[in-house]
Protein backbone atom coordinates (compact mmCIF):
# COMPACT_ATOMS: atom_id res chain seq x y z
CA UNK A 1 0.00 0.00 0.00
CA UNK A 2 1.42 3.11 -0.67
CA UNK A 3 1.91 6.37 2.13
CA UNK A 4 -1.91 7.10 2.59
CA UNK A 5 -3.35 10.73 1.61
CA UNK A 6 -4.39 11.22 5.83
CA UNK A 7 -4.54 8.65 8.66
CA UNK A 8 -6.35 8.87 12.20
CA UNK A 9 -6.04 6.55 15.30
CA UNK A 10 -8.45 6.58 18.23
CA UNK A 11 -8.11 5.13 21.15
CA UNK A 12 -10.96 4.56 23.79
CA UNK A 13 -9.45 2.95 26.75
CA UNK A 14 -11.23 -0.15 28.55
CA UNK A 15 -14.22 1.01 31.33
CA UNK A 16 -17.07 3.82 30.69
CA UNK A 17 -14.98 6.38 29.30
CA UNK A 18 -16.73 9.09 26.67
CA UNK A 19 -13.36 10.21 25.51
CA UNK A 20 -12.13 9.18 22.61
CA UNK A 21 -8.36 10.51 21.88
CA UNK A 22 -7.60 10.87 18.19
CA UNK A 23 -4.23 11.10 16.62
CA UNK A 24 -4.99 12.79 13.38
CA UNK A 25 -1.78 13.01 10.90
CA UNK A 26 -0.07 13.21 13.93
CA UNK A 27 -2.08 15.84 15.79
CA UNK A 28 -3.68 15.15 18.92
CA UNK A 29 -7.74 15.55 19.28
CA UNK A 30 -10.07 14.47 21.57
CA UNK A 31 -13.68 13.37 20.38
CA UNK A 32 -16.77 12.62 22.62
CA UNK A 33 -19.03 9.84 22.67
CA UNK A 34 -22.58 11.84 23.14
CA UNK A 35 -24.06 11.61 26.04
CA UNK A 36 -27.91 11.17 25.59
CA UNK A 37 -30.11 14.14 23.40
CA UNK A 38 -28.79 17.17 24.55
CA UNK A 39 -26.14 19.55 23.09
CA UNK A 40 -22.77 17.98 22.41
CA UNK A 41 -20.11 19.18 24.71
CA UNK A 42 -17.26 19.02 22.58
CA UNK A 43 -16.09 17.40 19.11
CA UNK A 44 -18.25 15.00 18.46
CA UNK A 45 -17.48 12.20 15.48
CA UNK A 46 -20.10 13.88 13.33
CA UNK A 47 -19.21 17.19 14.20
CA UNK A 48 -15.88 16.70 12.67
CA UNK A 49 -17.45 15.36 9.49
CA UNK A 50 -19.11 18.54 9.10
CA UNK A 51 -15.38 20.37 9.80
CA UNK A 52 -13.92 18.07 7.04
CA UNK A 53 -16.56 19.47 4.62
CA UNK A 54 -16.60 23.03 5.94
CA UNK A 55 -12.79 22.73 6.32
CA UNK A 56 -12.73 21.53 2.52
CA UNK A 57 -15.02 24.11 0.91
CA UNK A 58 -13.42 26.90 2.62
CA UNK A 59 -10.00 26.18 1.09
CA UNK A 60 -11.80 25.14 -2.17
CA UNK A 61 -13.02 28.84 -2.63
CA UNK A 62 -9.91 30.77 -1.82
CA UNK A 63 -7.73 28.61 -4.23
CA UNK A 64 -10.91 29.23 -6.74
CA UNK A 65 -9.92 33.15 -5.80
CA UNK A 66 -6.56 32.76 -5.62
CA UNK A 67 -6.20 31.13 -9.19
CA UNK A 68 -8.48 32.94 -11.07
CA UNK A 69 -7.03 36.52 -9.83
CA UNK A 70 -10.62 37.25 -8.07
CA UNK A 71 -10.83 39.79 -4.93
CA UNK A 72 -9.81 38.02 -1.79
CA UNK A 73 -12.48 37.84 1.01
CA UNK A 74 -12.97 36.29 3.87
CA UNK A 75 -15.17 32.62 3.73
CA UNK A 76 -17.01 31.31 5.73
CA UNK A 77 -18.54 27.60 5.36
CA UNK A 78 -21.12 26.67 7.77
CA UNK A 79 -22.37 23.27 7.87
CA UNK A 80 -25.20 21.14 10.04
CA UNK A 81 -26.16 17.72 10.12
CA UNK A 82 -29.66 17.48 9.69
CA UNK A 83 -30.17 13.46 11.31
CA UNK A 84 -32.98 11.17 10.90
CA UNK A 85 -33.58 7.94 8.29
CA UNK A 86 -32.35 10.14 5.28
CA UNK A 87 -29.65 12.42 7.08
CA UNK A 88 -28.65 15.19 4.65
CA UNK A 89 -25.42 17.82 5.20
CA UNK A 90 -26.56 21.41 5.31
CA UNK A 91 -23.81 24.01 3.64
CA UNK A 92 -24.33 27.38 3.89
CA UNK A 93 -20.42 29.32 1.66
CA UNK A 94 -20.89 32.94 2.61
CA UNK A 95 -18.57 34.88 0.16
CA UNK A 96 -18.98 38.89 0.91
CA UNK A 97 -17.21 39.70 -2.56
CA UNK A 98 -19.19 40.32 -5.82
CA UNK A 99 -18.76 37.79 -8.54
CA UNK A 100 -20.46 38.02 -12.01
CA UNK A 101 -22.82 35.60 -12.93
CA UNK A 102 -19.88 33.52 -14.73
CA UNK A 103 -17.29 33.58 -11.82
CA UNK A 104 -20.40 32.88 -9.32
CA UNK A 105 -21.80 29.41 -11.77
CA UNK A 106 -17.82 28.80 -11.66
CA UNK A 107 -17.74 28.99 -8.03
CA UNK A 108 -20.63 26.64 -7.31
CA UNK A 109 -19.31 24.07 -9.59
CA UNK A 110 -16.01 24.48 -7.46
CA UNK A 111 -17.67 23.94 -4.35
CA UNK A 112 -19.65 20.74 -5.75
CA UNK A 113 -16.66 18.98 -6.62
CA UNK A 114 -14.15 19.50 -3.54
CA UNK A 115 -12.63 16.44 -2.45
CA UNK A 116 -14.80 15.92 0.44
CA UNK A 117 -17.87 16.68 -1.80
CA UNK A 118 -17.04 14.28 -4.09
CA UNK A 119 -16.06 11.48 -1.15
CA UNK A 120 -19.17 12.25 0.80
CA UNK A 121 -21.73 12.58 -1.84
CA UNK A 122 -22.99 9.07 -2.70
CA UNK A 123 -23.29 8.36 1.01
CA UNK A 124 -25.48 11.57 2.28
CA UNK A 125 -27.23 14.36 0.42
CA UNK A 126 -25.43 17.63 0.41
CA UNK A 127 -27.50 20.97 -0.03
CA UNK A 128 -25.54 23.64 -0.82
CA UNK A 129 -26.40 27.10 -0.18
CA UNK A 130 -24.19 29.96 -1.62
CA UNK A 131 -24.57 33.61 -0.23
CA UNK A 132 -21.97 36.09 -2.48
CA UNK A 133 -22.03 39.30 -2.73
CA UNK A 134 -20.94 42.18 -1.19
CA UNK A 135 -22.85 43.29 2.33
CA UNK A 136 -25.09 45.75 1.80
CA UNK A 137 -24.91 49.00 3.89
Amino acid sequence: MDAPAAWARGRLPDGDGRVVSLDINGHALDCLVPAGDGAPEGATSFGLLAAALSSCTAMSVRTFLQRFGLPQATVEVDVALESGPSPVLHRRVGLAVDLDPDARAQLAAVVDGTPVTVLLRDAIVIVTRLEVGAPTA
